[in-house]
């Protein structure tokens, strides 16, 4: 059944040019990008055509516990005769810890040296948008810079439930949603029409020939260039320089803090009250050490990053 969504015509004009240009047979390259139990490896084993068995290439847990164990994973196939490279991200974005989702990503950048065509953002249809996952969107634009939107698509899982009143429906809602929660008018606006409602357990042909229309938009609107680990590695030069100076304002207020800590807890005569201040002690040290070891990192980046040869490898804050 064709879609129902006007722009899918205005999009399939981009086909020819595409082709012309011999991109059409290039290999498309996508990293799923989501909190835990949105459903991004469902929705990589659905494009791939696999189901949801123990030889899927993509596992899958059930509920909300994340796949943490798991390292990002390539696989490789075919999508309405179109060869695609999918990505999946296990718990990279259940992080809250900057640099733990700044390791992930890294991995996954690195497993396809040649870059990404398209970052599909995965959202759940039928659910809130959450505090979490409006953190998670902070942290995208923070860990890839302003161009990541240039390559960025949305994808919405769970339509069987979200579709159930119609896609008319479903568009009223998202509008008033959007209107609510910032970060999630901030996604929408940022990806324009390339967004999509999917049910991952019967991906019908016609969501198929729409999610690749999105990725040829992508690919058009870029002139064919990929999201590369040069684009990632200025991304991070730029957010070092832009808050370092906040991040050392944060770690001489924390040191004045520690001091002032210590010499109250030279006057105090209880040992209650000293275990107590014992602890926020302890707390203390552990968040300056922390400050002082991310600082140490951004040196050495910017050091790196004057060197006549880059290095070829992700830059870690």
């Amino acid at each position: 059944m064709a879609s129902s969504r006007p722009y899918v015509s205005e999009l399939s004009t981009i086909r020819g040019p595409l082709k012309e240009a011999g991109l059409e047979r290039v290999p498309l390259t996508l990293m799923l990008l989501g909190k835990t139990g949105n459903g991004k490896s469902s929705l990589g084993n659905a494009l791939l055509g696999c189901n949801e068995s123990a030889e899927a290439p993509f596992q899958v847990k059930s509920g909300f516990v994340s796949c943490q164990e798991h390292e990002p994973r390539l696989e490789e196939g075919i999508i309405q005769e179109r060869p695609v490279n999918i990505i999946d991200t296990p718990g990279v974005l259940d992080n809250v810890n900057n640099e733990q989702a700044l390791d992930g990503i890294c991995k996954a950048i690195s497993l396809n040296p040649g870059g990404v065509t398209a970052f599909v953002i995965v959202l759940r249809a039928d659910s809130r948008f959450t505090k979490e996952e409006s953190k998670a969107v902070d942290q995208l634009q923070s860990l890839f810079g302003d161009k990541f939107w240039d390559h960025a698509i949305c994808v919405f899982t769970h339509g069987d439930v979200a579709l159930r009143g119609g896609q008319a429906a479903f568009e009223s809602q998202l509008k008033i949603a959007r209107q609510q929660v910032s970060n999630l008018d901030t996604i929408l606006t940022k990806v324009g029409v390339r967004w999509l409602i999917v049910d991952c357990h019967n991906l019908g042909r016609s969501k198929l020939t729409e999610f690749v229309l999105m990725l040829d938009s992508v690919r058009s609107k870029n002139k064919g260039e990929c999201y590369t680990n040069a684009l990632f590695k200025e991304a991070q030069l730029r957010y070092a320089k832009a808050n370092g100076p906040a991040l050392l304002a944060s770690l001489r207020k924390a040191k004045k803090e520690l001091r002032e800590l210590k010499e109250d807890y030279k006057q105090l005569k209880y040992k209650i009250s000293k275990q107590l201040l014992e602890e926020k002690i302890k707390a203390l040290e552990g968040k300056i050490k922390g400050q002082e070891t991310q600082i140490c990192k951004l040196h050495q980046d910017l050091a790196d990053a004057i060197k006549p040869a880059a290095k070829k490898y992700c830059v870690l804050l």
